[in-house]
């Protein structure tokens, strides 16, 4: 049994190109168990979390997380039914522009809250397997024009399902997203999940189109929820969401604009910050896209921090409605996992409800035990918010 290991920040080390090659490995899980259910209890927490009862109630976290002396959070009023805001607030915290560039226009927080997310049929192209436990298929959906391709497993037996969707992280374009995320889809398929992973615009066979600061990934999320109604065996009232490393990301794009989604788990999870992954990925991996996108923007955040902060929803927690589940491996040398820490504390502070786990001596994909166990936690936490409905 592993000791409970407080939480701890480590500088995070530089590298030289990320290759698909070190994604890819860095990415291969364990071989899918055969599904037995075990209490989460079974295994000392490495850190505790007592999670609240009900949306109303304070969330919870750890003694390390949360200091004595941190002011109890107010109740989180209920979320709406609908994905688009009328009226947008002044976010807390963020400083206004008045000389902000066309495209904050289209990609700050507000503007995509504004704006709707109609999705469309989706449509099987191929089935790809199946098993007693589910069928696995190829889809195809429209987002914003687009022709966006993902993987679906279907649960066998009588529907409509609570819906997980999966975002994966990153991986050289044009690779499928449902390569190593097979083993979590088909985890949560087995225990009646309807899973879809999908691929986002420029991976798998999905059409390209425009992506500054990856919005655009968050986008095609967005139009996949509206999507899901359109499945017959789908039940569109419980979707919860998850998110590896660039699909925490975008999936904390999802969380403060679209109250749909009832749940979401961030595991090893890109900031909420646009500024921090600006200059992580330049920095760490040294590509491209961060220049171009400080020259499509007028700026570095250095130059415009205004302008980042109103594409950034870590400055908007105020607009979440939904559970969160953080997990991070404390040997994690691909994000730095203080960004998931301090994310539990600013939901904290907004009075989210959320738990934060981290897992000593754990890499940036889990392995082995440490697998086993972020399965357990995490499918406890979608029976609770997503499949029973909190």
């Amino acid at each position: 049994m592993r000791r409970q290991s407080p939480t701890r920040y480590r500088a995070l080390p530089r590298f030289a190109l990320f290759t698909l090659s070190l994604v890819l490995a860095a990415c291969q899980s364990a071989p899918l168990p055969v599904p037995t259910r075990t209490p989460v209890q079974t295994r000392e927490a490495l850190i505790t979390v007592t999670t609240v009862p009900t949306p109303e109630a304070a969330f919870a976290a750890t003694s390390q997380l949360l200091p004595a002396s941190t002011p109890q959070p107010t109740a989180t009023p209920p979320p709406t039914d609908t994905p688009s805001a009328t009226a947008t607030p002044q976010p807390t915290d963020t400083p206004t522009t008045t000389a902000a560039p066309d495209l904050l226009a289209a990609l700050s927080i507000e503007a995509l809250r504004a704006r709707s997310y109609p999705g469309g049929p989706i449509a099987i192209v191929r089935t790809l397997e199946v098993t007693p436990a589910f069928t696995r298929a190829q889809i195809a959906y429209p987002s914003d024009g687009l022709r966006i391709t993902g993987i679906m497993n279907i649960p066998s037996g009588a529907g409509p399902f609570p819906v997980i969707i999966l975002n994966h992280g990153y991986v050289t374009p044009p690779s499928v997203s449902g390569t190593y995320l097979r083993d979590y889809a088909d985890y949560y398929a087995s225990w009646g999940y309807l899973t879809i992973s999908p691929d986002y615009r420029g991976y798998g066979g999905s059409d390209e189109g425009d992506n500054a600061f990856r919005i655009g990934y968050a986008i095609d999320v967005l139009n996949l929820v509206s999507s899901v109604q359109t499945l017959p065996q789908a039940d569109a009232s419980r979707i919860g969401m998850w998110g590896h490393s660039m699909g925490g990301g975008i999936s904390t794009y999802v969380m403060v604009i679209d109250p749909r989604v009832k749940a979401f788990v961030l595991y090893a999870a890109m900031s909420a910050d646009a500024a921090e992954n600006w200059r992580h990925i330049r920095t760490m991996w040294d590509r491209s896209g961060p220049d171009e996108w400080a020259q499509w923007i007028g700026g570095t955040p250095d130059e415009l921090p205004e302008v980042y902060a109103r594409l950034s929803p870590i400055h908007y927690l105020e607009y979440v409605r939904a559970p969160v589940s953080i997990h991070h491996g404390e040997a994690d040398d691909q994000v730095p996992p203080a960004w998931s820490a301090d994310l539990a504390r600013r939901l904290q502070g907004v009075g989210a409800i959320v738990e934060y786990y981290s897992y000593p001596g754990a890499p940036h994909s889990f392995r082995g035990d440490d697998w086993r166990l972020f399965m357990e936690r995490t499918l406890a936490f979608f029976d609770r918010y997503v499949k029973n409905g909190g």
